[in-house]
């Protein structure tokens, strides 16, 4: 039953981190002609846009925020994992637990102070733009409570996967992507 609900949390992540990157990449879409703008602008018209700044701090971390949670969870963000990679597979997988709880915690505040904020700065209009200053603190908060999701979804691959890495030879985060299969 456990087993069952993982993959099935496992699938809701994957395409969550499919939006999450869909984000990201429709942001960079568009911050490369508003910078072409820019350009074209301040040397070609001799009158710099002055909106560009404000949106482009809005889609830089409409790039970073969701990319880097999906990241999270293929594994694919930055870690730290020689001395967990050169421990026998049990020991291996109780720290990864550990990390994954300590990213939960993480991910955690990065939700609960990402809201607060979107609360503080909702009024606040950006200059030029026009639109809530609170935006910018959005994209923080979203990948805040995806890493928490993924964290707990790999802790829950580690728990329904223990028979599979009592038997292996060595740990690895991947062992338990159906992709990998």
């Amino acid at each position: 039953m456990l087993t069952q609900i993982t993959r099935l949390l496992d699938r809701l992540g994957a395409v969550l981190a499919k939006i999450l990157i869909l984000i990201g990449g429709i942001a960079l879409v568009l911050l490369i002609p508003i910078f072409g703008w820019m350009v074209f602008g301040r040397y070609v018209l001799n009158a710099t846009p002055t909106w560009v700044d404000q949106a482009s701090l809005v889609l830089i971390v409409l790039i970073t925020f969701p990319v880097a949670a999906a990241g999270f969870r293929d594994n694919s963000h930055l870690a730290v994992s020689y001395i967990r990679d050169s421990c026998p597979p049990r020991i291996a997988a109780v720290l990864a637990v550990i990390s994954y709880i300590a990213m939960t915690v993480f991910g955690y505040y990065m939700l609960q102070d990402g809201m607060k904020l979107v609360a503080f700065n909702w009024a606040k209009t950006m200059p030029i733009i026009r639109i809530s200053d609170g935006w910018r603190s959005v994209p923080m908060a979203v990948c805040g409570a995806a890493i928490c999701f993924y964290s707990v979804v790999h802790i829950l691959k580690i728990i329904t996967g223990w028979k599979q890495i009592a038997q292996s030879r060595y740990y690895s985060d991947d062992m338990f992507d159906e992709r990998s299969e």
